[in-house]
């Protein structure tokens, strides 16, 4: 049969594996270490694709009907309790590489904590035999069977447990997006994700606690999440939920994510043909109202300057951390962002937060970026949003946001392109790239003025809309809507000032033509 029909018969027996599982949530689940939590046995659900792929070489099928991005299905058996994700993980995708390849690389991010996922197998989906597979660090490599042509596509499928780790403190920027707080659990970069491949290489970065050590290519997501009865879910994109099934649909992204607690009380408010929806703990659902109102004027600002918000809903989620983070169509907030606000006013890391944190769905999720080596292409760019919400919605406080978030009683020093590696610290980074890195995007305003300024950063969304961006393409975008010489921020910003567009380097030697 096609591939499409077997997709749908593949969805009804992961549904019927759910259901009979849900009984061993509490018939099953045991008290002890990782590794032994779920009487989990993946290998009992029949699995057959008689006409889903056609045999190129012994053992080496290739897909039919090839996706137009990866397209990543989950069956997800949460032990809340236990702080367990088991995880039945189908990738379906064409070969990135360009040229024939018996090797396929994946990103791990949480196996930068050793031993806490355990990979039990990994297979061409619905073939006999299992693949050979090594893990180093946080970087799976699968082996194939026979080279797969750089013209076909093939669907890998894993089965794996994830004890995702208790909540560190941190203060500041960085640590794992994915933990389990107080009084609740985020799954955030938690799967195995297919490496980007980028100048003829797989893109493996190493983790480290500073920024966002992750690179995502946009994907489609379908999940079912079968949870405790007394759980809520929360994830991205289309959902329906049925008893403890929780289904999801989520098109053209860079992650899924979602969360999990015994303790959300959950408020939506509609506007403009979006579901905002915000799960809050208890102690703070009387500051929902002010997010929900905060999130849903953001979007229809960065909706008006940039393009429209993608999605149906947004979600917002209380989480155990003390920043905020962001994700395609869901976006957590941290518990400790809500202290000392008095639920009216926007003199506050709250207020601000949401609406840098909503920005990203636009500088993160619709124009990429490498946030490992370029993060000021998105951090930068979603702290300049923030302004640009309080000048429109609060312009009494935007001096005020600007000199207490940004200039500060001591200016902040660092260069605005480095990555990640290579500052210090957290306090390094956020010096650098959010605080510098608005203080160059806010002169290049006054530089190239107001309404052309406007005009490109619609321009550069729109040209790299759903790619990975890169410095030059954003300079070519400054290039088209000014003829003025920029040359002199760019050496105050950057460590390593780029090549710029002769335009705006005043014709500098080895400017772009």
């Amino acid at each position: 049969m096609p591939f499409g029909p077997w997709r749908a018969y593949w969805r009804y027996l992961s549904a019927l594996w759910l259901l009979i599982l849900g009984a061993a949530l509490t018939g099953c689940v045991r008290s002890g270490s990782f590794g032994g939590p779920i009487d989990y046995k993946p290998t009992a659900i029949p699995v057959h694709t008689p006409g889903a792929a056609r045999l190129v070489a012994p053992g080496m099928p290739v897909l039919d009907s090839i996706p137009s991005r990866p397209l990543y299905t989950f069956n997800i058996t949460l032990d809340y309790k236990n702080n367990v994700v088991t995880t039945q993980e189908r990738i379906e995708f064409l070969n990135p590489t360009g040229g024939p390849t018996r090797e396929i690389k994946f990103n791990v991010p949480p196996a930068h904590h050793p031993g806490i996922i355990d990979i039990t197998d990994a297979r061409i989906f619905g073939q006999p035999l299992p693949l050979s597979y090594t893990m180093s660090n946080t970087v799976l490599s699968v082996n194939l069977p026979a080279p797969l042509s750089a013209h076909d596509g093939i669907a890998i499928a894993f089965n794996f447990k994830l004890q995702i780790p208790m909540q560190q403190t941190i203060n500041g920027i960085g640590g794992d997006d994915s933990s389990r707080g107080p009084d609740s659990l985020t799954a955030g970069h938690w799967y195995i994700m297919l490496a980007p491949y980028r100048n003829g290489a797989w893109d493996t970065p190493a983790y480290v606690p500073v920024g966002d050590p992750y690179v995502d290519d946009v994907s489609d997501f379908e999940a079912t999440i079968l949870a405790p009865d007394n759980v809520i879910v929360a994830g991205a994109g289309d959902e329906r939920h049925d008893g403890p099934l929780w289904y999801y649909t989520l098109s053209k992204a860079r992650v899924f994510a979602f969360a999990a607690s015994e303790s959300f009380v959950v408020d939506t408010l509609d506007k403009d043909n979006v579901s905002y929806i915000i799960y809050s703990y208890p102690q703070h659902r009387k500051f929902a109202e002010a997010v929900l109102y905060t999130a849903a004027r953001a979007v229809a600002l960065y909706s008006q300057l940039f393009g429209p918000y993608p999605y149906k809903s947004l979600r917002i989620v209380e989480t155990g951390r003390s920043q905020g983070q962001e994700y395609s169509g869901l976006i957590g907030m941290g518990t400790t962002l809500y202290n000392g606000y008095i639920g009216h006013g926007a003199r506050h890391d709250l207020i601000a937060t949401t609406a840098h944190e909503v920005s990203h769905q636009w500088w993160f999720n619709m124009v990429g970026n490498d946030q490992v080596r370029t993060p000021w292409l998105d951090e930068s760019f979603a702290r300049m949003c923030e302004l640009l919400f309080y000048e429109k919605y609060y312009p009494r406080d935007a001096v005020w946001w600007y000199r207490y978030y940004i200039t500060g009683a001591k200016k902040p020093q660092g260069d605005i392109d480095r990555s990640i590696y290579d500052y210090a610290d957290n306090r390094a980074y956020t010096d650098a790239v959010y605080r510098r890195g608005v203080m160059f995007l806010y002169d290049l305003r006054q530089r190239m003025g107001r309404s052309a300024f406007n005009d490109m950063l619609q321009d550069y969304f729109t040209s790299e809309l759903y790619k990975t961006t890169s410095p030059n393409a954003f300079f070519d975008a400054v290039a088209r809507h000014t003829a003025k010489d920029i040359s002199d921020l760019v050496a105050t910003y950057f460590g390593a000032p780029p090549a710029l567009p002769c335009q705006i380097s005043g014709n500098a030697p080895g400017c772009r033509k």
